[in-house]
């Protein structure tokens, strides 16, 4: 008799279990769907595409690195040795720039607030080549440099946006692509990015207008090359030994932030420099040829 007056207890809370999940999938899902694919800021004009939730791959495989150090004597463990171990990282949908800042849109910045000008925004310095630098002030297509750190927070603050983790700068960079050293595959290539002088499609000495190569599996430019990027995190080497799993923010102090992708500099090492799992980092107040910054954006 009592399992007789439990059974249909039983029954109905099993549909009731079955209808909840079903209802907090569908709102979910439609909350997620509801996102737009890309918008668009009405503060700097730039587009910002939606970046998917969910987990992926952060760092390199031993076994990744030590087929790099086999094909270049040059190579050693110490240059991979912080993208160790690889991790799971999973993180909530955001938003980011499609393309790196530009002089323009750091133009428009420094005339609604009076921010000071970048290093190297009217003069650059001779460095051998024939054609000069593209200085900011008169190349409003290319990639803002000699930015500091405050001088990014600067800007997305008054973009009301926000700098990428390292964590979700490394998944866009991937393009949805697992385990693959560069935002186009396994191969580095000069036909993909703006790296190490001129060759193949890459014909620019030193930083190359935004958008100039293909885009990535998430239709984002300049992912490797052209410029370093600042990302939110403080920078530790051995981070990757106790990340979270759960939306990584880096370590809570540090002396360095962490750049990452690469950039155009005639480093012997720069094609290596462009892997996706990269880490760089420099003091918060460096400001120099090579870096400048995107923007990411939570949604609301």
């Amino acid at each position: 008799m009592k399992h007789e007056i439990l059974r249909p207890w039983i029954k109905n809370r099993l549909i009731f279990l079955l209808l909840s999940v079903c209802f907090f999938t569908f709102t979910n899902s439609t909350a997620f769907t509801e996102l737009p694919h890309v918008i668009v800021n009405e503060i700097d004009g730039s587009e910002m595409v939606l970046i998917p939730s969910g987990s992926y791959l952060m760092g390199s495989t031993q076994a990744r690195t030590t087929a790099l150090i086999d094909k270049d004597n040059r190579l050693s463990e110490d240059f991979f040795e912080t993208e160790h171990p690889q991790h799971p990282v999973s993180l909530p949908a955001f938003y980011i720039d499609r393309y790196p800042v530009t002089n323009a849109q750091y133009a428009a910045f420094i005339a609604a607030t009076g921010h000071p000008t970048p290093k190297y925004w009217t003069n650059a310095p001779q460095m051998g080549a024939d054609e000069p630098f593209p200085i900011g002030a008169k190349h409003g297509t290319y990639p803002v440099i000699g930015v500091s750190y405050a001088d990014a927070l600067a800007y997305c603050e008054w973009a009301g946006k926000r700098l990428p983790t390292e964590a979700e700068w490394e998944k866009v960079a991937r393009g949805g692509l697992i385990n693959r050293n560069y935002p186009w595959g396994n191969e580095s290539s000069r036909n993909h990015a703006n790296t190490v002088g001129i060759l193949g499609k890459d014909k620019w000495f030193w930083t190359s207008p935004v958008g100039s190569f293909t885009p990535n599996g998430y239709g984002l430019y300049d992912m490797a090359g052209n410029v370093f990027e600042w990302c939110a995190d403080w920078y530790a080497p051995n981070y990757y030994q106790h990340s979270e799993v759960e939306n990584p923010q880096g370590p809570e102090t540090g002396q360095t932030r962490v750049l990452r992708g690469g950039s155009w500099s005639n480093n012997v090492f720069g094609i290596y420099q462009m892997r996706c799992a990269y880490r760089f980092h420099a003091r918060p107040e460096t400001r120099n040829l090579t870096i400048g910054f995107r923007c990411a954006a939570t949604p609301p």
